[in-house]
């Protein structure tokens, strides 16, 4: 039997809350680690922005990386592409 619209909204609510709530949790995992590794970047007397040019390398990679994956493996990017097709 069919979902009706009200469950498929209800398992789309669930879904997406539990992906902001894992989202969440893993900015307060690299806010600290990148608070720490700052503290080492100072440690180190690294020079001229060291710190924010490799942060923004590494967060460009990471970046790439998430969209890939996102274009790859997201669930509604086939229905999309059938749509818009």
């Amino acid at each position: 039997m069919a979902m009706s619209e009200d469950e498929i909204r209800e398992a789309m609510r669930k879904s997406f809350s539990a992906y902001t709530t894992k989202m969440r949790r893993a900015s307060l995992v690299l806010g600290s680690n990148l608070s720490v590794l700052k503290g080492e970047a100072n440690l180190a007397k690294l020079e001229g922005g060291a710190f924010g040019r490799i942060a923004r390398e590494e967060m460009s990679a990471a970046d790439q990386r998430m969209t890939a994956d996102a274009a790859t493996f997201h669930p509604t990017v086939p229905f999309i592409n059938e749509v818009s097709g």
